[in-house]
């Protein structure tokens, strides 16, 4: 009976309970529900692979494009940068050539310091030349030399004079641009070399440039050449070349310096007068069948000048020339004539000479490979005056100059030998000097020149340097 009253009291409780629990139950089991179903098979459809890139792909595709881009195109641009100086410096490079020579020279003749070894001197020569597209060419070259004999034998036991001519030098040559203006009209403007006349060891018309004449004897004429400021123009008709120069920077030749081998007087020379001028000449030239001519006209500087005032002074001259050459056969005869008025050779009563200056040549080449020419040339004083004789440098009424040369080619044209005699004197006995050498070719790009040297005396000139004979070996490699 209690139980059943106890239970009783209860069932509504129970009946509350259950309710709720019964309601909760749904909702868990709604909610739990499919957890403890049997894993649904998935068919037909593929496994997909996933990975840290795919669940990133999408977050940085425009910003990561975008510098992607710019990236490339920089190493691009870098890239066609690094090219085009590339090809600019190797453009450039190719203008450049040059020559390294190696000489020295023995005096088995001289007096000390002078003696044995004299010379033992590098040199370097450095050309560049670039032309462009539209035709127009520049072109510039300098040479560098150092002479070791004179720290090798002692510097105190030669000249001021000498040292700091010969024993090192730092010089630039050509440095012009040229190019046709039209189809018969070219210029060249800059320092350059003009050459005028036939002769290839005597200058009679040949006045526009000076010498590097400071060891006399050793080398050519073609060699000795000293560019100077010009602006050259070429106006070509039919089978003329009319060209008008005009001449720029005054320059005169240099000579062996006091107290050389050379030059044995103790005194210095004087320096030379400045000028600052322009001044004119003009070339008319034309080449026909079997002959050419050409006409000159020039106002110069003279360039042997005369002492005064403490300087060499160069008095201005008025030079008209002509230069002819005629070929027959194997023989090529040649000749020039120079007229040359306001010339003076002392301060003395600054008298004004006039000298006309005369040469005939012949060339024959009928022997194999061999070249033999003979130049002779006379200069001559118009009213003369003794007094000229008892200059330093005496001036002689009439100078005669003969020139004979022979060279020929052996062993394919890899040795060719030489020689040559120039004397002055209409009976050759007034001096000069002769030159033999032989220059081989080594391998491309590399020869040598062997040869000796004698000066010959007769005039107080040359007696002063006839004990100084010597021989010399050269050595270049061209680049």
């Amino acid at each position: 009976m209690f139980k059943l009253q106890r239970c009783n009291k209860l069932t509504p409780y129970l009946i509350a309970v259950i309710f709720t629990t019964t309601l909760q139950g749904e909702s868990l089991d709604e909610a739990l529900e499919g957890f403890d179903d049997a894993p649904t098979k998935i068919v037909n459809e593929p496994k997909v692979e996933v990975s840290a890139d795919d669940i990133m792909d999408g977050f940085d595709d425009e910003v990561s494009s975008s510098s992607s881009t710019k990236k490339e195109r920089a190493k691009e641009e870098a890239k066609v940068k690094v090219k085009e100086k590339r090809e600019t410096f190797a453009e450039a490079l190719a203008g450049f050539t040059g020559k390294l020579t190696e000489q020295t020279t023995f005096s088995y003749g001289g007096d000390a310091p002078h003696d044995n070894f004299s010379s033992l001197k590098s040199s370097l020569l450095l050309d560049y030349e670039h032309k462009f597209d539209n035709g127009f060419k520049v072109k510039t070259n300098a040479k560098a030399y150092y002479d070791a004999i004179y720290s090798l034998r002692g510097r105190n036991k030669y000249s001021n004079d000498e040292l700091k001519e010969l024993e090192s030098e730092v010089r630039l040559f050509d440095a012009y641009v040229e190019g046709s203006l039209s189809d018969n009209l070219d210029m060249k403007l800059g320092r350059q070399v003009v050459v005028w006349g036939r002769s290839d060891t005597i200058r009679i018309t040949d006045v526009l440039n000076p010498l590097d004449n400071r060891r006399p004897g050793m080398v050519d004429i073609e060699d000795l050449r000293l560019p100077v400021g010009m602006a050259k123009f070429d106006y070509f008709v039919g089978d003329w070349r009319i060209t008008p120069i005009a001449v720029v920077e005054q320059q005169f030749s240099l000579n062996p310096p006091a107290g050389s081998a050379l030059n044995p007087s103790v005194n210095s020379l004087p320096k030379d007068e400045t000028y600052h001028e322009v001044l004119p000449a003009l070339s008319i030239g034309g080449e026909f069948s079997g002959f050419d001519v050409n006409l000159y006209a020039a106002s110069v500087r003279d360039d042997a000048g005369y002492f005064g005032n403490g300087k060499l002074q160069h008095d201005k001259v008025t030079m008209l020339g002509t230069a002819l050459n005629v070929l027959q056969g194997s023989w090529l005869l040649k000749g020039e004539l120079a007229h040359f008025d306001g010339l003076k050779y002392s301060t003395t009563g600054q008298k004004e000479f006039k000298r006309t200056d005369a040469l005939v040549g012949v060339e024959y080449n009928g022997v194999a490979d061999t070249l033999i020419s003979y130049d002779v040339s006379l200069r001559q004083i118009h009213d003369y005056d003794a007094q000229l004789k008892e200059l330093p440098l005496a001036v002689e009424e009439d100078t005669y100059q003969h020139a004979f040369r022979v060279s020929s080619d052996f062993m394919n044209a890899t040795l060719k030998a030489n020689y040559l005699i120039s004397l002055f004197g209409k009976s050759l006995d007034k001096g000069g000097f002769q030159r033999a050498w032989v220059k081989y070719d080594i391998m491309d790009g590399v020869y040598a020149n062997l040869g000796v040297v004698d000066y010959i005396g007769g005039t107080r000139r040359f007696d002063a340097v006839a004990n100084n004979d010597m021989a010399f070996m050269d050595v270049t490699y061209s680049f």
